[in-house]
């Protein structure tokens, strides 16, 4: 998926169809938020955020800063422990 950068914030510029099915699929599941992250060198995974599975709202860690247009990936979604 690809965020935008605004003035008002951080919004969803375009997303995969399988990553909308995904969302959707957890947020069925009772899952409201869920991390993704970017590419770092060395194909190094940095967490940067998470999306919710039914409004799409991003919230990002503090501190991170993202461009315009970066592509973030979904997960790893962490498992639940009884």
């Amino acid at each position: 998926m690809r965020l935008r950068k605004t003035a008002a914030g951080v919004t969803v510029f375009s997303i995969m169809a399988w990553e909308r099915e995904e969302l959707a699929a957890l947020g069925a599941q009772g899952r409201e938020w869920v991390p993704f992250s970017s590419m770092g060198t060395g194909k190094q995974m940095r967490f940067l955020g998470k999306i919710h599975s039914q409004s799409r709202e991003i919230q990002l860690e503090p501190g991170v800063e993202i461009e315009d247009r970066q592509v973030v990936v979904l997960g790893p979604v962490e498992r639940r422990t009884r």
